[in-house]
């Protein structure tokens, strides 16, 4: 299972050289953690068994470089969304530099994951579930793993 933002220049299929229909994919701009991804990843846990989610950030991502901007004029509902993560990043005491902040982003949402959810987070206590936080670098095109999270 993957949390991905929504961005088409992040093609997960290709990415991970899987076929349509192989990997349970959950998209949202900034790859956050919001009730729908959450609600998304517990069915993916208890309907089909998954035991892997991999909560995929990617180098220029809009959300996050929203977040991470002094001023911006965005929709209500954008702006709910941009606000959550900016939130997120400063609870996380890193600074709002788009570079770092997409690195990071992926980390503290695989952890807010884990708060929000007591499934998720019974899953990965007992070890039927691995979170791996990463980030697509367009540069390089390949994958930065950032390390495991844990319940802790």
């Amino acid at each position: 299972m993957i949390l991905s933002c929504s961005d088409s220049r992040v093609p997960i299929e290709l990415l991970f050289d899987v076929g349509f229909g192989d990997v349970f994919v959950i998209r949202n701009a900034g790859n956050a953690c919001t009730q729908g991804s959450v609600a998304s990843i517990e069915y993916g846990l208890e309907a089909l068994n998954i035991n892997l989610l991999v909560v995929l950030a990617h180098e220029g991502c809009g959300a996050i470089a929203a977040a991470c901007a002094d001023h911006l004029s965005l929709s209500p509902s954008l702006s709910k969304l941009v606000l959550h993560i900016r939130e997120e990043l400063v609870a996380g005491a890193v600074p709002l530099d788009p570079d770092v902040a997409v690195r990071r982003h992926p980390v503290l949402t695989a952890r807010q994951l884990i708060g929000s959810s007591q499934l998720v987070q019974d899953r990965v206590n007992s070890g039927a579930l691995l979170i791996e936080p990463a980030c697509y670098t367009f540069d390089h095109g390949k994958i930065e793993w950032m390390g495991s999270t844990s319940a802790d």
